[in-house]
């Protein structure tokens, strides 16, 4: 009786909390017996999952509701807790003790012997990316996997968007972000170019909120480092700096790749309507 009277509490305060039924689970931690019997779903059951297939074409639904981003001048102090700037790539390697790689989990209790768990190191090499029409696409090519193939962000609600509009929006609709565990990620256009980057916070882990991330702008010859575990999805930039073809960035993060995605779109039915300059 009393498992049942603490489970009914937590209910309540699901309740309350406005958080959707099918993040009961990853949001409250309550036993997958509760959620099962009373007929919701856990967020694993119905979550967008970002596939090869569907992270280049999702289907994002209609009549979304947008949360407006401000955009803010990035510097090292407000970038303080999410990563820096960026004034010269070879700033940031693991020799130099400068790039971070997350230490390997620990599946028991016992401790990695000293001088183990990240011996990975980094890989590099470009980040495309491009608009096509409204679309705004983005490939990784320093990863090996298929999976890095992304659209990106939208220049219209997707309702609206074609891939053959010829108007330049100077905004962007975020309908994803993702983070690395594994290691950070340093973003640096190999032709300077201003760009923009939408970051959360580390701290906020899976319960992270649409309004829990930031937009910055990071300016024409600069570049940008993030910290493991830093909410984003590779760079934005307008369309203006895209005419003649994809924007590449170098791009250098840990090797294991290891990459956990949220919707926004999907589980908080949410856009993030963030400006390009």
């Amino acid at each position: 009786i009393s498992s049942i009277m603490v489970f009914s509490k937590q209910v309540r305060n699901v309740l309350r909390s406005g958080v959707p039924w099918k993040r009961c689970l990853q949001t409250n931690g309550l036993k997958t017996f509760g959620c099962h019997e009373l007929g919701f779903r856990s967020a694993s059951s119905d979550a967008f999952v970002f596939t090869p297939d569907n992270f280049p074409a999702p289907k994002l639904p209609s009549n979304l509701q947008v949360v407006d981003v401000p955009l803010e001048r990035a510097t090292d102090e407000s970038l303080r807790g999410l990563g820096c700037l960026v004034h010269d790539p070879d700033d940031f390697t693991t020799e130099k003790k400068t790039f971070e790689i997350a230490k390997w989990p620990r599946p028991g209790w016992r401790d990695l012997d000293l001088g183990t768990g990240d011996e990975a190191g980094t890989t590099e090499g470009d980040f495309e990316a491009w608009w096509k029409g409204h679309f705004f696409y983005g490939k990784n090519l320093a990863i090996a996997t298929s999976n890095n193939f992304y659209l990106d962000g939208l220049g219209a609600l997707p309702e609206n968007a074609s891939h053959s509009a010829t108007d330049q929006p100077d905004y962007i609709y975020l309908w994803m972000s993702d983070y690395h565990p594994d290691g950070g990620q340093l973003f640096w256009p190999r032709t300077p170019t201003p760009f923009v980057m939408c970051l959360g916070p580390a701290s906020k882990g899976d319960d992270i909120q649409p309004e829990d991330m930031r937009a910055f702008l990071i300016p024409a010859g600069k570049g940008a480092y993030i910290h493991p575990g830093t909410w984003h999805n590779g760079f934005y930039v307008a369309p203006e700096f895209a005419k003649a073809g994809p924007v590449r960035c170098l791009t250098r993060q840990g090797r294991v790749h290891a990459r956990i995605s949220a919707s926004w779109a999907h589980e908080f039915g949410k856009l993030l309507k963030v400006p390009l300059k």
